[in-house]
């Protein structure tokens, strides 16, 4: 069965999905999530991150300039209840859901000093569920957290159906595996979905909203391409995600 049929039908199989930071599991593939269970599919969604290392909403509700560790837990902790309120917005139980808590931003320097336990946690989720259809970041996204989870996920993955997404930057649409266009119903949940996110409406409402579109595209699987970064490439990447942030209000 090829990637568009799994993505359309139930069964007795999970769909895991894999979040960087809380958020991206509602934007990247809330109506998917949606259309899985309503089909009688299982749904799990692997949330990598807490998203902590957001200091610009953070200095701006505790109109203070610097953020200590102790802020930074309550914001992580903050984020994960909100990722826990769309998740159920969007029908996933609550058991569904895990999260690992590991920290943001800090992926790709875990991975460059070959510190694996993001790879290795995401390994034993995915044979604990042996999914039909494994949903992760694509290697073609700005955001540093994206690229190093679409890494590890592509190590631990192979023999497996994957297909991508892509959040901060431009889809490589010549990899395009399939479309799904949400129905009314389903493109109005997702976007209560993304509104439970109320930290990242502080400073970025307007850009974090775009993202509740009728449809989600997903990508083939990048085991062609995926791999650990150059330290230039990091950088372009950055200068471009946040060209990208400055310019439509906000950031994550």
């Amino acid at each position: 069965m090829d990637v568009r049929s799994l993505a359309r039908c139930g069964g007795d199989r999970d769909r895991p999905v894999v979040a960087p930071h809380p958020d991206d599991e509602s934007i990247a593939a809330g109506g998917l999530l949606q259309r899985a269970i309503a089909a009688g599919g299982e749904v799990r969604v692997i949330v990598v991150t807490d998203g902590e290392n957001n200091p610009w909403p953070v200095r701006y509700l505790k109109k203070k300039l610097l953020v200590d560790d102790a802020d930074r837990a309550e914001w992580g902790a903050l984020r994960r209840e909100e990722s826990r309120r769309a998740l159920a917005m969007l029908g996933v139980p609550s058991a569904a859901s895990t999260f690992l808590g590991y920290p943001d931003r800090l992926l790709t320097t875990m991975a460059r000093r070959g510190d694996l336990r993001v790879r290795d946690a995401i390994a034993a989720i995915i044979d604990d569920f042996s999914p039909s259809l494994l949903v992760i970041p694509s290697a073609f996204d700005l955001h540093p957290d994206h690229r190093a989870i679409g890494w590890f996920a592509h190590d631990v993955a192979k023999e497996r159906n994957v297909v991508t997404y892509v959040i901060h930057g431009h889809p490589p649409h010549e990899r395009l595996a399939f479309r799904l266009e949400l129905n009314a119903e389903e493109a109005a949940r997702k976007r209560m979905a993304i509104e439970c996110h109320q930290s990242q409406l502080v400073l970025s409402r307007t850009r974090f909203l775009s993202y509740a579109r009728p449809v989600e595209e997903f990508f083939h699987a990048e085991f062609d391409i995926a791999r650990l970064d150059s330290r230039m490439h990091d950088w372009s990447c950055a200068m471009k995600h946040a060209a990208r942030v400055v310019t439509r209000r906000g950031c994550t």
